[in-house]
């Protein structure tokens, strides 16, 4: 088990360099799997899609289909796969309390940590340790740990939550700086805290470089070279936000109009900028695509969208 939990970060250096140039290349055009009636939130680097289907957490595998994961009582939900397909996300244990749930192949759900009334679990990295947020009133962040426990952060940080952890225990979310204006942060394992600006960081990647939205609700990526880049919006709107990202600083997210009646998935690159996934698709494909949620180091994109009136997931397969 030491040495799977190690493998996706020795994969690393050993990647064909013809992957990285095809992902940064401009213009890529995908493929399209139908994943079915399913809120897509998160896709490991195998291809597998955390979300929650209509009995609630769910997997989904290229060779199974929908998985439902079960509940601790009942009513879940899952936020978040690492490259083990271990799960998290968060589950009623009784008729007024929630816990955020790890959920192996071998063990099932399990119950990592009591949230109160908050909505457990939305990050998880490949040692298992967890992010999310505790109790609603005042949301309060947490990072779990197997061997430490619950952290709660809400003394370091005030109000807010965790939305995104990578392999080196870095976390990211938002907090609400002076009791009123959300900031992004950044949080190492020794718990030092970053304030990376207004707005809200939802992912961070194995380099530490963190995607969100600003406060001008536009996406933004940030390293610590650079600091935050506005990403903009997709042509004609007027917001948008990060979703996540992967090592070679692709960002996934959704724009959205000046309406907001109409979202719209992208991806982003630094050659291509921002670009509608919906132009990148067969033109007969049937889909549009309004949100993308998670990308996997090569390339893969999940998402939510309607085809034939049905609102389903999706998972993008560049050609």
């Amino acid at each position: 088990m030491k040495t799977s939990r190690f493998a996706s970060l020795r994969v690393l250096p050993l990647l064909p360099l013809c992957l990285f140039f095809a992902s940064v290349s401009s213009a890529q055009h995908y493929t399209i799997t139908d994943i079915g009636a399913m809120t897509a939130t998160g896709v490991n680097a195998f291809g597998q899609v955390a979300g929650t289907g209509g009995p609630g957490a769910s997997l989904w595998t290229k060779q199974g289909g929908i998985q439902y994961l079960g509940s601790l009582f009942c009513c879940s939900g899952a936020n978040a796969i690492n490259d083990l397909g271990h799960v998290t996300g968060v589950s009623w244990i009784d008729e007024s309390d929630n816990a955020a749930f790890l959920w192996t192949p071998e063990g099932g759900m399990q119950e990592a940590t009591f949230v109160g009334d908050g909505q457990g679990g939305f990050a998880i990295n490949n040692f298992d340790e967890i992010g999310g947020q505790f109790s609603v009133e005042p949301p309060q962040p947490f990072v779990w740990t197997q061997n430490g426990g619950i952290t709660n952060l809400y003394s370091l940080l005030a109000e807010g939550i965790v939305y995104g952890i990578n392999d080196h225990g870095q976390a990211v979310g938002f907090f609400f700086r002076n009791g009123d204006t959300s900031h992004a942060f950044l949080m190492n394992k020794a718990q030092k805290v970053e304030d990376l600006g207004p707005g809200q960081a939802n992912a961070i990647n194995f380099f530490g470089d963190v995607v969100g939205f600003n406060g001008e609700n536009h996406a933004f990526l940030w390293n610590r070279g650079t600091g935050m880049e506005d990403l903009g919006t997709l042509p004609g709107d007027a917001s948008s936000y990060a979703s996540a990202l992967n090592v070679f600083d692709i960002v996934v997210g959704t724009s959205t109009s000046s309406d907001l009646e109409v979202n719209r998935a992208f991806v982003w690159t630094k050659r291509t900028g921002m670009i509608d996934l919906n132009t990148l698709l067969p033109p007969d494909s049937g889909w549009t695509l309004t949100n993308a949620t998670g990308i996997n180091i090569f390339g893969q994109i999940v998402g939510n969208g309607t085809i034939n009136g049905q609102t389903n997931a999706f998972l993008l397969t560049l050609k």
